[in-house]
């Protein structure tokens, strides 16, 4: 391994793995993989891996001349790789995992990387079911802006900067991490953010959620004494979870929310197509904030509050906090305006505004429609929406008949697996009877894949005066687009 221009004030924190030069990825596009195979790559180690398809993550990799497969054969798999990275979503079949094991190369899953990268630094870490990428990226403006330079892996693209990962120079690393395998228990961060926990990720769970909020607590006991829990306590499963453990924990626990006890609490929200804004009141001290966030939507005032807590907690400058705060563009594909039909050339009014939203759990879904219909109350809303994962539909499958009811036109595509084998217990036909049923609206079932008849069935459904959102976390956002390239040449 060569150290390069991205490490040489590294070395004194980050050691050289022994005997570790050449790690391929298995599925090294993945929102969980990319970020840690750039870091690495910017850290001096010869990356390579595969996936199914190129994206703008792909090539961004392939520009730091990582040799990336757009398939998985087994004779990718060669003696001078010396450890194998895959995240759960490959399976125990894949040709190259299974070639990888023949010739004894070293397996490891992402989150155990991951761990591995923050082991030598002060590891600030975003867990919960919602608002995870968002927070993180409001955490890494804050510090940027700081001139902490610190390193940073997420699961969006930030819209400032275009990047998903960046190598910093100083101790600080902030990343997300997600709950599903239990695979979070590997890190062991100094600060740590809770958001939510909500019925997710249950099927690695035995679908209990009192077992995945135990799994919480025994997470939340890795951080250390001198460490900080940041929690919001608007979220019932939050609130009991610490009400009930606070004794268990013993870090210094920080609780945020619009909740009356709060450490830090939200007051005099609003919004409006320009962002929102909200005071901060610190409990001890009695200090009130107003902030100026340059996005919508209550969730998000709640992540900004979450960054704010791991700034002030480390000492930084409530103006350089409030400045971020203020510059912060979002990431893609949360609550994306990606730009308006005109409909009229005469009357500008009669528009269509275009949104891709990344949110595909019923909460997520109906926050962006609460956001929605707040700031345009007015307006129509079409939804376009896929549902993710198989099992994900089926366990909150009643649910998303309720949220899914709120929208004015509904187009339901077909689930989008994630490499979940087919459940043949569960099919968008099936939500779509069921939400029928309902007598609020009738939900259109678009069983094509075809992007143009995906695209003409939604223009005719096109009036002006709506928001026109598509919904979801698979591929969706290659609908989107294709449609509003299109839309916009016509």
């Amino acid at each position: 391994m060569k150290f390069n221009k991205y490490n040489k004030k590294l070395l004194y924190q980050i050691p050289k793995m022994t005997n570790i030069n050449h790690i391929y990825f298995i599925g090294i596009g993945g929102s969980g993989m990319c970020g840690i195979a750039k870091i690495l790559a910017q850290q001096g180690y010869k990356i390579s891996g595969s996936d199914l398809f190129s994206n703008s993550i792909i090539q961004n990799l392939i520009l730091l001349n990582i040799k990336i497969y757009l398939n998985h054969n087994k004779n990718h798999i060669t003696n001078n790789i010396d450890l194998i990275v895959i995240s759960h979503a490959i399976k125990k079949n894949n040709p190259e995992l299974i070639a990888a094991k023949k010739l004894n190369i070293t397996i490891i899953n992402r989150v155990e990387m991951l761990a591995e990268l923050m082991r030598f630094s002060y590891g600030i870490t975003v867990t919960g079911t919602h608002g995870k990428t968002t927070t993180t990226a409001i955490i890494y403006e804050i510090y940027k802006l700081a001139g902490l330079d610190p390193t940073f892996i997420n699961g969006g693209i930030l819209k400032s900067s275009k990047e998903f990962s960046y190598l910093g120079l100083s101790k600080y690393f902030i990343t997300e991490i997600d709950e599903s395998n239990k695979s979070f228990l590997y890190l062991r961060p100094i600060i740590n953010i809770v958001t939510n926990i909500e019925n997710e990720h249950l099927e690695c769970y035995k679908n209990s959620l009192k077992i995945l909020k135990k799994t919480f607590l025994k997470f939340l006991k890795n951080i250390p004494f001198y460490g900080c829990i940041i929690i919001c306590i608007d979220n019932k499963n939050n609130f009991n979870l610490i009400k009930k453990n606070k004794h268990f924990l013993k870090s210094k626990i920080i609780t945020y929310g619009f909740h009356k006890d709060a450490d830090i609490k939200l007051s005099n929200f609003t919004q409006d197509i320009y962002g929102s804004k909200f005071h901060l009141l610190e409990k001890k001290t009695k200090l009130n904030l107003k902030v100026n966030l340059n996005i919508m939507g209550y969730h998000n005032a709640l992540n900004a509050t979450a960054a704010f807590a791991a700034s002030s907690y480390i000492g930084l400058k409530y103006s350089i906090i409030l400045k971020a705060l203020k510059k912060f563009k979002g990431i893609k594909r949360r609550f994306d305006i990606l730009g308006t039909i005109y409909h009229e050339k005469i009357n500008i009014k009669k528009n269509t505004i275009i949104i891709d939203d990344y949110g595909h759990h019923p909460t997520e879904i109906n926050v962006t429609i609460k956001t929605i219909r707040n700031i345009w109350p007015n307006r129509n809303l079409i939804m376009v929406f896929q549902p993710h994962r198989f099992s994900r539909t089926l366990n909150l499958f009643n649910e998303f008949i309720k949220i899914l009811s709120k929208v004015d036109i509904l187009f339901l595509l077909e689930i989008y697996s994630a490499g979940e084998n087919y459940n043949k217990n569960i099919s968008s036909k099936n939500l779509c009877k069921k939400i029928k049923k309902l007598g609020i609206i009738s939900p259109f079932l678009i069983q094509s894949n075809n992007y143009n008849t995906i695209t003409s069935s939604i223009i005719k459904k096109l009036k002006g005066n709506e928001i026109l959102i598509f919904q979801g976390a698979g591929n969706i956002n290659n609908i989107s687009s294709f449609f509003i390239k299109n839309k916009l040449k016509n």
